[in-house]
Protein backbone atom coordinates (compact mmCIF):
# COMPACT_ATOMS: atom_id res chain seq x y z
CA UNK A 1 0.00 0.00 0.00
CA UNK A 2 2.91 2.31 0.73
CA UNK A 3 4.08 2.04 -2.90
CA UNK A 4 0.68 3.16 -4.15
CA UNK A 5 0.76 6.21 -1.91
CA UNK A 6 4.28 7.03 -3.10
CA UNK A 7 3.19 6.72 -6.72
CA UNK A 8 0.16 8.92 -6.09
CA UNK A 9 2.29 11.52 -4.29
CA UNK A 10 4.84 11.47 -7.12
CA UNK A 11 2.08 11.95 -9.69
CA UNK A 12 0.73 14.91 -7.70
CA UNK A 13 4.20 16.44 -7.46
CA UNK A 14 4.82 16.00 -11.18
CA UNK A 15 1.44 17.54 -12.00
CA UNK A 16 2.19 20.52 -9.75
CA UNK A 17 5.63 20.88 -11.31
CA UNK A 18 4.12 20.88 -14.81
CA UNK A 19 1.61 23.56 -13.78
CA UNK A 20 4.46 25.72 -12.48
CA UNK A 21 6.45 25.21 -15.68
CA UNK A 22 3.40 26.11 -17.76
CA UNK A 23 3.22 29.49 -15.97
CA UNK A 24 6.74 30.47 -17.03
CA UNK A 25 6.95 33.35 -19.50
CA UNK A 26 10.29 34.79 -20.59
CA UNK A 27 11.43 37.45 -23.02
CA UNK A 28 14.28 37.07 -25.47
CA UNK A 29 15.68 39.81 -27.62
CA UNK A 30 17.88 40.48 -30.61
CA UNK A 31 21.34 41.95 -30.17
CA UNK A 32 20.06 45.46 -30.82
CA UNK A 33 17.04 44.93 -28.51
CA UNK A 34 14.70 45.97 -31.33
CA UNK A 35 13.06 42.55 -31.66
CA UNK A 36 11.57 40.85 -28.60
CA UNK A 37 10.05 37.40 -28.37
CA UNK A 38 7.94 36.02 -25.51
CA UNK A 39 8.08 32.24 -24.95
CA UNK A 40 6.17 30.22 -22.36
CA UNK A 41 7.19 27.13 -20.42
CA UNK A 42 5.69 24.91 -23.12
CA UNK A 43 8.20 26.42 -25.59
CA UNK A 44 5.40 28.18 -27.47
CA UNK A 45 6.10 31.61 -28.92
CA UNK A 46 3.48 33.89 -27.41
CA UNK A 47 4.46 37.12 -29.15
CA UNK A 48 7.01 38.72 -31.44
CA UNK A 49 7.47 42.47 -31.37
CA UNK A 50 9.49 44.27 -34.03
CA UNK A 51 10.40 47.89 -33.44
CA UNK A 52 9.34 50.37 -36.15
CA UNK A 53 12.99 51.32 -36.62
CA UNK A 54 13.45 48.03 -38.45
CA UNK A 55 10.84 48.58 -41.16
CA UNK A 56 13.50 49.40 -43.74
CA UNK A 57 15.87 46.63 -42.69
CA UNK A 58 17.01 44.07 -45.25
CA UNK A 59 14.78 40.98 -45.08
CA UNK A 60 17.71 38.62 -44.44
CA UNK A 61 18.93 40.76 -41.54
CA UNK A 62 15.40 40.92 -40.11
CA UNK A 63 15.18 37.12 -40.28
CA UNK A 64 18.58 36.78 -38.60
CA UNK A 65 17.69 39.17 -35.76
CA UNK A 66 14.34 37.42 -35.25
CA UNK A 67 16.11 34.06 -35.04
CA UNK A 68 18.56 35.50 -32.48
CA UNK A 69 15.66 36.78 -30.37
CA UNK A 70 13.84 33.42 -30.55
CA UNK A 71 16.96 31.48 -29.59
CA UNK A 72 17.64 33.88 -26.72
CA UNK A 73 14.11 33.32 -25.40
CA UNK A 74 14.43 29.53 -25.71
CA UNK A 75 17.72 29.50 -23.81
CA UNK A 76 16.17 31.63 -21.07
CA UNK A 77 13.02 29.51 -20.78
CA UNK A 78 15.07 26.30 -20.55
CA UNK A 79 17.20 27.86 -17.82
CA UNK A 80 14.07 28.93 -15.93
CA UNK A 81 12.50 25.47 -16.28
CA UNK A 82 15.63 23.78 -14.92
CA UNK A 83 15.75 26.25 -12.06
CA UNK A 84 12.09 25.71 -11.14
CA UNK A 85 12.32 21.95 -11.40
CA UNK A 86 15.51 21.85 -9.38
CA UNK A 87 14.00 23.90 -6.58
CA UNK A 88 10.79 21.86 -6.57
CA UNK A 89 12.76 18.61 -6.44
CA UNK A 90 14.98 20.00 -3.66
CA UNK A 91 18.17 19.36 -5.62
CA UNK A 92 21.44 20.88 -4.41
CA UNK A 93 22.22 24.09 -6.33
CA UNK A 94 25.23 22.59 -8.13
CA UNK A 95 23.49 19.42 -9.27
CA UNK A 96 22.47 19.46 -12.92
CA UNK A 97 19.35 17.88 -14.32
CA UNK A 98 19.92 15.33 -17.12
CA UNK A 99 18.10 17.41 -19.77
Amino acid sequence: MDKMKQAKDMYGSMKKMQQEVDKILVEGSSKNQLITVMVNGKHQIMSIKIDDQLQNLDLRELEKQTMIACNDALVKVNKEIKSKMGSMMNLPSGMKLPF
